[in-house]
């Protein structure tokens, strides 16, 4: 994009790296950038909000982590204090360990912080010694007020970019419209109307038990759509010394799904994995974003509810008998006026990105987004792809990219399922170039919280049959790309011949670049 004359008159600042957004994912890639970097090199972290965090800087107060907490953090960084593995963070607690990860991050290396301020606009600009990137960035409200950065690498840390819900917009003016955000101070404590809960995914469960605990008394009812499964927790995650024995290790599971898809077998593969590992209300229960809830929590819920509506909702309309509901169906029913409208549908894929690959052509920019996704994890993406950057193994390595904004909108069970091969398939393959260290030593691994002789036999069984399940992967991900025609392969920049060979690696060579920097927090 070329600049204009008063752009070439703004003051240029340079860095070695630019991370544009300062949550999970942005984080994970300070880490991961930091450990190849001098603690004088400049970085410029860029965000929006005015503190790191991203959601968690906003979200409901009683939204909880899905999983264990030692598995979402921030590299390797361990959470400040001693609770049981299972316990469930809350978002005061997740929000203050990312914050306390930031504040040890930023002492590593020579980081400056451009917190509320918006980035309009990031080009790539080759040159003879290698090309760089260029950012123009403004303080928010102030478009005037606009600076230039070049740095040698930008990673575009967008992740689901997940937007602050908005009360739905309803014809009637004798309901009330909120957001689990704003349920406190817009849903009247002694005031017994029912509330509606408007969407059956995970953030429709969790206000449904935020809802039960804390107004009791009042009519609960759930607009649940096709209706949604979620991983169950107890099967994933068992607790104490049953890890030995029993659950499923997500990396398994994960392989076992991608060996089952074919490319064309989507509704086949759903079902086995709703069939086998899931927890869902009453339903249809088509949909899955890879959502965990306990069955303890399913059965608090289902027996919580006092109706469930598998519909989705239209609108709310006034009529001479009160207030009534219409569904997308065409059926219509009765609302009591002052009832409580809760807007629970989807935060992911809500925001359009730019078409654009992970690696920008001369690859001085990294970009982690829906559309272009290898991993079903942002923030392990983010981790994993910025420690490729910096030891220049991204360009050539054949990883998938997959377009899954475009796809949850087309088919969810084939965004579902492509994912998991996705996600399998790249790892297999990050694991063959990547040191030993960098793999093990990722914290966002749920298997991390298995004892090691069971994740031992799933790192063998990927060492013996890596380049099998690899194959089977790719050409199910061929077959999806050719009957959908969303984006799922390799970069276009890619050339076949060098890229086949990068299984062949030079493991020392890797490992003497790689200059650890230990930032476990005990």
């Amino acid at each position: 994009m070329a600049h204009t004359l008063e752009d070439s008159n703004l003051a240029v600042q340079t860095c070695e790296v630019c991370i544009i957004g300062a949550g999970v994912s942005g984080l994970n890639a300070l880490f991961a950038a930091a450990q190849y970097l001098q603690p004088t090199d400049k970085v410029v972290l860029i965000d929006r909000n005015e503190e790191a965090g991203g959601m968690w800087t906003q979200v409901y107060d009683f939204c909880r982590l899905h999983q264990p907490h030692p598995s979402f953090t921030v590299g390797n960084m361990n959470w400040n204090w001693s609770k049981p593995r299972e316990y469930l963070a809350t978002a005061h607690e997740v929000k203050a360990h990312l914050q306390s990860c930031y504040e040890t991050l930023r002492h590593s290396v020579d980081v400056e912080q451009l917190f509320g301020h918006t980035v309009t606009e990031c080009e790539e600009i080759p040159a003879r010694k290698g090309a760089i990137a260029r950012v123009t960035v403004h303080p928010n409200g102030s478009e005037g007020e606009r600076r230039i950065i070049e740095a040698r690498r930008v990673i575009k840390a967008y992740g689901y970019d997940v937007p602050q819900p908005e009360p739905i917009t309803f014809e009637s003016s004798r309901i009330v419209s909120t957001t689990p955000q704003l349920l406190g101070a817009s849903a009247d404590l002694d005031d017994r109307a029912p509330i509606y809960v408007v969407g059956g995914g995970k953030t429709g469960m969790d206000t449904c038990l935020a809802v039960l605990d804390r107004l009791p008394k009042r009519p609960l009812k759930l607009i649940n759509g096709t209706g949604s499964v979620f991983a169950e927790r107890g099967k994933f995650f068992p607790r104490g010394a049953r890890r030995w024995w029993d659950g499923h290790m997500v990396t398994r599971v994960f392989r076992d799904q991608a060996m089952l898809f074919d490319g064309t077998n989507e509704d086949e593969a759903f079902y086995h994995f709703r069939r086998n590992y899931t927890v869902g209300l009453a339903g249809a229960q088509q949909q899955f974003f890879f959502g965990i809830l306990s069955e303890e929590e399913r059965r608090d819920i289902a027996n919580g509810v006092d109706e469930i509506f598998n519909e989705y909702l239209v609108d709310v309309v006034d009529t001479a008998d009160g207030p009534e509901m219409v569904f997308r169906s065409g059926e219509r029913r009765s609302v009591e006026p002052g009832s409580v409208f809760i807007n629970c549908t989807g935060h992911l894929m809500r925001h359009q990105h730019a078409d654009e690959p992970y690696l920008s052509e001369h690859g001085a920019i990294l970009t982690i987004t829906p559309r272009s996704m290898v991993h079903f994890l942002s923030s392990a993406a983010a981790y994993f792809l910025t420690h490729l950057m910096f030891l220049e193994k991204l360009r050539d390595l054949p990883l998938y990219a997959f377009d899954g904004e475009t796809m949850a909108a087309k088919n969810n069970h084939v965004y579902h399922t492509s994912l998991i091969s996705l996600t399998f398939m790249n790892m297999v393959t990050m694991m063959q170039v990547l040191p030993f260290a960098i793999v093990n030593g990722c914290g966002l691994d749920f298997d991390r919280l298995y004892p090691l002789p069971r994740r031992a036999l799933v790192l063998i069984d990927i060492k013996l049959r890596g380049q099998r399940y690899v194959s089977q992967c790719r050409k199910a991900l061929d077959r999806v790309s050719q009957r959908f025609g969303v984006r799922c392969g390799r970069l276009p920049t890619q050339t076949g011949s060098r890229s086949e060979r990068v299984g062949v690696v030079d493991r020392n060579k890797a490992e003497a670049k790689l200059q650890p920097l230990s930032l476990a927090r005990q």
